[in-house]
C-alpha cells in the first residue's frame, strides 16, 4: 500500500492539476459511497455520544463545583474522542487510497483496526501540535508579562496612563499583536503544507518529525496551489455543514478522497 518514497522533486517537479485531483477523489468516493458515508455516520455518532461527558467541565465556567469524577470523565471522553478521530482518519485515508487504485473498500475494511498506522498518525499529530503550540506559548508568556506589570504598577499606586509608563506598556501591547499576527501566519502556513500529514504518516514509514518535514518538502514548492486546494476542501465541508449537517457525511469522505488523490499525484510527479 505504501507509495514509492523517491527523491524530493525540487523545481522540476510537475505541477499539481487540481482539477485532476478533484475528479480522481470524487471518482474514488463514487466507487464505494455507502461504505464511506456509513463510516462517517458511525464516527460522528460515537463523537456525539462522547460530547456530553466532555461538556461536563463547562459547568465550572458557570460557577458550579466540579468533582474529581467530573474531571476523570472529561479526560476519558477527550482521550476517546481523540482516538476515534485518529482511527477514523486512518480508515478514511486507507479506504481512499484503495479506491484510487480501483478497489471498492467495504465498511469492514474501513473499520479494521490498524495499530501501526494509528500510532504513526497519532504521533505525527502530536509532533505538529507541539510545533504549533510554541508561538502560542510565547504569546501567552508576553501577555502574562504585560498583565503582571500592570498589576504590579496598580499595587504600587501608579497609573498606567502616566507618560513614563504608557510607552513601555504600549510597546508590549504592540508586541503581543505582532506575535498574534505571526502565529496566525504560522497556522496558515502549516495548515496548508501539513494537509497530507495523515497520508504521509500512514503510507510512508517515517518518524513523527520526519513526517512533518516531509509535508513541507512535498507542499512548499507548490504552496499557493495547495492553498487553493485547501480552500476548495473547506468550501465543500462548509456546504456539507449548512445542509443540516447530513451533507457533512458526504463532504468529509469526499474531501478525504480528494486530499489522498492530490497526495498521490504529488508522489507520482516527484518520482518522475
Amino acid at each position: 500500500m505504501a507509495p514509492s518514497s523517491g527523491g524530493f522533486g525540487g523545481p522540476a517537479m510537475k505541477r499539481l492539476n487540481i482539477g485532476d485531483a478533484v475528479h480522481d477523489g470524487w471518482t474514488a468516493f463514487c466507487r464505494a459511497p455507502w461504505s464511506f458515508v456509513f463510516f462517517a455516520l458511525l464516527l460522528t455518532g460515537v463523537q456525539i455520544l462522547l460530547q456530553p461527558l466532555q461538556e461536563q467541565v463547562l459547568r465550572g465556567a458557570r460557577g458550579e463545583t466540579l468533582g474529581v469524577l467530573d474531571w476523570l470523565l472529561f479526560l476519558v471522553a477527550f482521550t476517546a474522542s481523540l482516538a476515534v478521530s485518529c482511527w477514523g482518519n486512518v480508515g478514511m485515508v486507507r479506504g481512499a487510497w484503495r479506491a484510487l487504485a480501483g478497489e471498492r473498500p467495504t465498511l469492514g475494511s474501513l473499520l479494521r483496526w490498524d495499530g501501526p498506522g494509528f500510532r504513526r498518525v497519532f504521533m505525527a499529530w502530536i509532533a505538529l501540535s507541539s510545533l504549533l503550540s510554541i508561538p502560542l506559548l510565547v504569546v501567552l508568556a508576553v501577555l502574562a508579562g504585560a498583565l503582571g506589570v500592570a498589576w504590579l504598577l496598580e499595587r504600587g499606586g501608579l497609573q498606567i496612563t502616566d507618560a513614563s509608563l504608557g510607552l513601555p506598556l504600549l510597546l508590549m501591547g504592540l508586541l503581543v499583536i505582532l506575535l498574534l499576527g505571526l502565529m496566525l501566519v504560522a497556522l496558515l502556513y502549516f495548515g496548508v503544507n501539513q494537509q497530507f500529514i495523515s497520508q504521509i504518516a500512514l503510507l510512508e514509514n517515517r518518524g513523527a518529525m520526519a513526517t512533518v518535514q516531509r509535508g513541507r518538502s512535498l507542499v512548499d514548492p507548490q504552496w499557493l496551489l495547495l492553498l487553493l486546494l485547501a480552500v476548495i476542501k473547506l468550501l465543500l465541508l462548509a456546504v456539507g455543514l449548512v445542509t443540516f449537517g447530513m451533507g457533512l457525511m458526504v463532504a468529509w469522505p469526499v474531501t478525504s478522497c480528494i486530499t489522498t488523490a492530490a497526495y498521490r499525484h504529488l508522489v507520482k510527479a516527484e518520482a518522475g
